[in-house]
């Protein structure tokens, strides 16, 4: 940082305020504050003083003094001399003059009051309709049903002198700080530079989209801001009025309205992330240099002899601070009134549980951090088993910050169970100081969930890609195209070397079955986010052309297993819920299944508690066999044709909370999901096309 800083210690005149009557109360003496020695740091000296009000808000800066607001209802308005008097304000709709100690009050039944807070001359009283905008020396800049106009006192006589130049219809006004001139917006976002004396329109500007706030002007130069073209306000444009030309100034961080004071043009930066500091940026008209003063500025206003008064922090004292950029171009600044010492950025309290449970798809934890100052944090989890790393962000107002864990989405998918490691990073939010890092751990348990294969709550589809590797995709994060913070979908890997096997299914939760080119069917079990070795079922499978499980068909609260064999016999494998003897003898459900050519049991989809099963036909009929609890099926029903677009139907879970599985339909192109209605006839609503699926799912198996 390229400045220096000077101090001198303040004594204020406390003064009692007496009845609010419309008038001054006390006169300040006209001493203006002589620059005093640079010094490095601010003395110990000033660090308790506080003389100006944590909640007070500047409102103009004069040669002696300022005005502002005080934050307390009773007595809103106050001047400060420099010299350290305060003078309370009667009554309230005040606006200043920039670099004069000029004043107006907007009073009952048209009342202007203009007052020299310099001086000791009696208040001008001025009559003039409509509202009072601000004041540039003794002119008081006002706008009504009519438009914008001057209003000055000659002699006896109330002159208004009516602004020219301005289109008709509706407009808003704005006295940028700058005492000679001040901005209209009329339409869309066109700005009118008015020049009080001339009371002209002496420059024109339109932007693509830009608010009232984002314009300053002067009598020399009228800049905006365009939220249409910079959206990150990176840059800004500015315009000369003595030549008419605009150019695009680069680098700019904006967050407030440009503010100009003889030659040089000021504005609070807009930082890179809430928890970044907040410095005064100062700009030279004449080459573009740009200079940074202070570590947080809240408020800007021009003042005397091309002089800036900001409201903001310097090494931990919160205050006002009169800004000059000295002949050498480099900025002096003073503290003129002090607000008091930012108390240091420490940890209050912490609220982080050990262990918790996330089941139900409302379910949440709150992880807290209170500190002595608002902050901004970043929290990042890391699961343990996996490596896998989540980072958050959250800033606050007040001391306090949260972070939201839920069940879905961390990841871009679902909450694993297991555990975690977390660090969190805090700063002051938009101020300099140490940042604080704290560290720990905690267990999330999570429920067993109906197909979920990698235990994070959500429903999986499993797919085996064509070198093997079988991978359980998170159902939501299919079904959600924009998830924070990534760009494709995240699978988990379960295992390795699944070419080995030409049949696969799921037949109940955390169990994949798959049958090897000799015939043999091998069970695997998932524990975390893998499968355990396999066991062998048996022999003879090679019988089978199509398996399918996952439907509680006898209603045991088990998913069974489905088989058809080459001679289009359909046969039913109960599950025992041994690991050893997984399967019960099967039991011949009935001839004839040889018509179809995909199969699929996603569960009870219509209605009903058993396990139904899907069939669809060589001519791409979709069928739907609803299960009678007993490990046999009612009559078919049909669901409709057109089925044959799709190369795999996989149970995606219960994704609307229905408490019925729904149905993801896969293409060569396209996947769709399929939400079930509970109903025989017209089981499924109308599908939504999903825009994230696995890659490599034409040519690999999907269950």
């Amino acid at each position: 940082m390229n400045h220096r800083t000077s101090h001198r210690r303040l004594t204020a005149a406390v003064l009692t305020a007496a009845a609010v009557t419309g008038t001054l109360l006390t006169a300040p003496a006209a001493v203006a504050a002589p620059p005093a020695a640079p010094v490095t740091a601010l003395p110990e000296a000033t660090q308790d003083v506080a003389l100006f009000p944590k909640a007070g808000k500047l409102v103009s800066a004069g040669k002696t003094g300022f005005l502002y607001e005080t934050g307390v209802a009773e007595a809103p308005f106050a001047w400060r001399g420099y010299d350290g008097t305060v003078t309370p304000l009667a009554g309230g709709g005040y606006v200043g003059s920039t670099g004069s100690d000029m004043i107006a009050q907007d009073g009952p039944d048209d009342t202007l009051v203009l007052r020299d807070m310099g001086s000791d001359a009696e208040p001008v009283v001025l009559k003039g309709a409509g509202t009072l905008l601000g004041v540039s020396g003794s002119t008081l800049v006002m706008y009504d049903a009519d438009g914008a106009y001057l209003l000055d006192k000659v002699g006896d006589q109330d002159v208004r002198r009516d602004v020219t130049g301005l289109p008709a219809g509706p407009k808003s006004y704005r006295m940028p700080n700058g005492a000679e001139a001040f901005t209209v917006t009329s339409g869309d976002a066109t700005f009118h530079l008015v020049d009080v004396a001339s009371a002209k329109v002496v420059a024109t500007a339109t932007a693509d989209n830009a608010s009232v706030d984002a314009i300053g002007g002067s009598k020399t130069h009228l800049a905006w801001y365009d939220w249409t073209r910079n959206e990150d306000r990176t840059h800004f444009h500015l315009l000369d009025v003595a030549t008419g030309g605009s150019r695009i100034v680069e680098g700019a961080h904006a967050a407030s309205a440009p503010v100009f004071s003889k030659g040089w043009m000021a504005h609070t930066t807009f930082p890179g992330r809430p928890g970044e500091r907040i410095p005064l940026a100062l700009r030279s008209l004449a080459d573009d240099r740009v200079q940074y003063v202070l570590d947080r500025a809240d408020e800007v206003r021009a003042g005397a002899d091309g002089s800036f008064l900001v409201k903001g922090v310097l090494a931990r004292e919160e205050g006002v601070y009169r800004v000059t950029v000295g002949a050498d171009g480099v900025p002096v600044t003073e503290l003129v009134a002090s607000s008091g010492r930012l108390p240091d950025f420490a940890v209050v309290s912490q609220e982080v549980p050990r262990t918790f449970t996330l089941g139900e798809p409302d379910d949440h934890e709150v992880l807290s951090w209170t500190f002595t100052r608002p902050a901004f944090g970043t929290l990042t989890l890391v699961h343990t088993a996996t490596g896998r790393e989540e980072v958050r962000h959250a800033f606050s107002l007040t001391p306090k910050l949260d972070f939201y864990l839920g069940n879905r989405f961390v990841f871009g998918k679902g909450v694993y169970s297991g555990a975690y490691t977390w660090k969190l990073t805090a700063a002051e939010r938009f101020d300099v100081g140490p940042g604080i890092e704290r560290t720990g751990a905690f267990t999330i348990d999570r429920p067993t969930a109906a197909r979920d294969h990698d235990e994070n709550g959500v429903a999986d589809v499993l797919v085996r890609d064509t070198d093997g590797t079988l991978k359980a995709y998170d159902t939501w994060q299919m079904y959600r195209t924009r998830v924070p913070g990534t760009s494709s979908l995240e699978p988990t890997v379960l295992h390795t070397g699944w070419n080995t096997y030409t049949l696969m299914a799921s037949p109940s939760d955390r169990t994949i079955v798959g049958r090897d080119r000799a015939g043999v069917l091998w069970m695997h079990k998932g524990t975390g986010q893998k499968l355990l070795p396999r066991t062998k079922v048996g022999g003879g499978w090679q019988v089978y052309n199509k398996i399918t499980g996952g439907s509680d068909l006898n209603g045991d609260g088990r998913g069974d297993l489905l088989a058809t064999d080459t001679s289009g016999v359909l046969w039913f494998y109960a599950s025992t819920g041994d690991t050893a003897r997984p399967f019960k003898p099967r039991v011949k459900i009935g001839g004839g299944w040889q018509v179809y050519n995909l199969l699929t049991a996603p569960g009870h989809v219509a209605g009903t508690t058993s396990g139904d099963l899907l069939a669809r036909d060589r001519d791409g009929v979709l069928w739907l066999y609803l299960g009678k609890g007993d490990g046999t099926f009612a009559a078919r029903t049909r669901i409709g044709g057109g089925w044959q677009q799709f190369t795999h139907l996989a149970p995606f879970g219960d994704k609307n909370g229905d408490r019925r599985v729904d149905l993801y339909a896969i293409g060569p192109a396209t996947g769709r999901y399929y939400a079930t209605s509970g109903k025989v006839v017209a089981p499924f609503k109308t599908p939504e096309t999903l825009d994230r699926q696995p890659a490599l799912i034409g040519p690999g198996t999907v269950f």
